[in-house]
């Protein structure tokens, strides 16, 4: 089927995307944070975010704990790197439409069938960079909030992936 000819195409081109992203990210006055970054740093981050997705859509029933951890962690380390959580979101939105974009321009769409196929393979990614964002801006107020003690417990953690995994369940109905 063409969802995993879209999975493969994400493992397989990591490299590309991630490339694709540097760029993006480096020139996007959007995100002026990333360009006092190093490519090599940022690379080692965006090429094991497109690895973590194409992992994660291959699960059956994904449980969203490993997603909440690494992105609740990632959201408190780029803050505490300085960077804006605006960039920080607007990032994740790029890393989104660069994959897309590449998608699209592999010539895999040829019929309605595909089309409508891509669309629900665009909703689960969508999805995704969704949760993403908002455990990034989640572990970000949690550094920057020295009252978010609740926050930083396991409790925490535990309580929000059930809420979201709730919302997409109800999402894909």
């Amino acid at each position: 089927m063409l969802y995993k000819k879209f999975i493969s195409l994400i493992q397989s081109h990591a490299e590309q995307l991630t490339e694709n992203w540097i760029k993006e990210v480096k020139n996007n006055p959007a995100t002026p944070g990333y360009k006092n970054i190093s490519e090599d740093i940022l690379h080692k981050r965006a090429y094991d975010d497109y690895v973590k997705l194409g992992e994660l859509l291959q699960e059956e029933e994904p449980t969203f704990q490993s997603q909440a951890e690494h992105y609740l962690k990632l959201g408190r380390d780029r803050a505490k790197e300085g960077l804006r959580l605006s960039e920080l979101i607007y990032a994740l939105i790029l890393s989104r439409v660069v994959l897309w974009q590449y998608v699209v321009n592999q010539g895999l769409i040829n019929s309605a069938i595909d089309l409508q196929q891509a669309l629900e393979f665009y909703q689960k990614i969508s999805n995704f960079y969704d949760k993403a964002a908002y455990f990034v801006a989640c572990g970000y107020e949690q550094c920057k909030s020295k009252e978010s003690a609740i926050e930083k417990t396991d409790d925490f953690i535990e309580k929000t992936v059930k809420s979201v995994t709730k919302w997409f369940i109800h999402e894909i109905k």
